[in-house]
């Protein structure tokens, strides 16, 4: 099993549609079984899915922290795409927040996360992949999750806001890691919204492989902007499924072959 998170400090990267569609692309594999968990209170990756996230009655994520005796089967929805049936989802609530601010004075609490999988280890081996999408910052529900995870994978997209994010990003995430005792686990940094017309897009690569902290993570294939990447939200499906032959599905096959590669995925 490997697990996985998306990360950024910067909104409006497409962190969500690329951690839906890297997924998507990486479900295609019938010998993959993968569990994707919504760690954002704003429930973009829920909704993605085609899941309601103001339904105060279902199980989610936030469960994990307020009973941690759950049984982990009660917080899953199987097979949420029928044309994917081996994805399932830890969906998230827009209650999180309130959750967030309740673990702020419990002692131990960035790894609460860690030690619910840990009890229920056995639960979550039938998965080759977890994978958590997360919001943009560096809160308690997200130390959770990247504490937790084998690899984060930051996700840029082209602006020098998004290089600032990146950076401030590993800044503050390496001095976390020397509190909590764990290794860096920042194993891969994905450009997105690529459009190589613009001169910005080429120094930014040119800049992330310059730098000793992005060089030897940065993914060689950037994923191309595209409206085709929003109708994945709208239509509920990943592009490998809505449209297999697109550039940007191809582009995505590639992140995940590269991925694969690094033993990220």
């Amino acid at each position: 099993m490997k697990s996985i998170a998306f990360g950024t400090l910067k909104g409006g990267t497409g962190k969500t549609t690329s951690c839906f569609n890297l997924a998507g692309a990486l479900a295609l594999n019938p010998d993959n079984k993968i569990l994707l968990v919504d760690g954002d209170p704003q429930c973009n990756l829920t909704n993605d899915i085609g899941i309601d996230c103001s339904d105060m009655e279902r199980n989610n994520i936030r469960t994990i922290f307020e009973n941690k005796k759950i049984d982990p089967s009660e917080l899953i929805m199987h097979g949420v795409l029928e044309q994917l049936p081996n994805i399932d989802i830890i969906p998230s609530n827009i209650l999180l927040i309130k959750t967030e601010m309740q673990l702020v004075s419990i002692a131990g609490r960035e790894k609460l996360l860690a030690n619910y999988f840990e009890r229920n280890k056995e639960f979550f081996s039938q998965y080759t992949h977890i994978i958590f999408d997360t919001n943009p910052n560096l809160g308690v529900i997200n130390q959770n999750i990247f504490y937790f995870v084998d690899s984060i994978i930051l996700v840029s997209d082209v602006s020098l806001n998004a290089i600032q994010g990146a950076e401030l990003f590993t800044f503050l995430w390496e001095e976390n890691i020397e509190d909590l005792g764990i290794d860096n686990n920042i194993k891969a940094l994905i450009i997105n919204n690529f459009d190589k017309r613009i001169n910005l897009a080429k120094d930014l690569q040119d800049y992330y492989l310059s730098e000793a902290e992005f060089k030897d993570i940065l993914v060689e294939v950037p994923i191309p902007g595209s409206v085709a990447m929003k109708d994945t939200s709208i239509n509920h499906l990943p592009l490998v499924v809505l449209q297999p032959h697109h550039q940007v599905a191809t582009a995505i096959k590639r992140v995940v072959k590269d991925l694969i590669v690094r033993e990220v995925f």
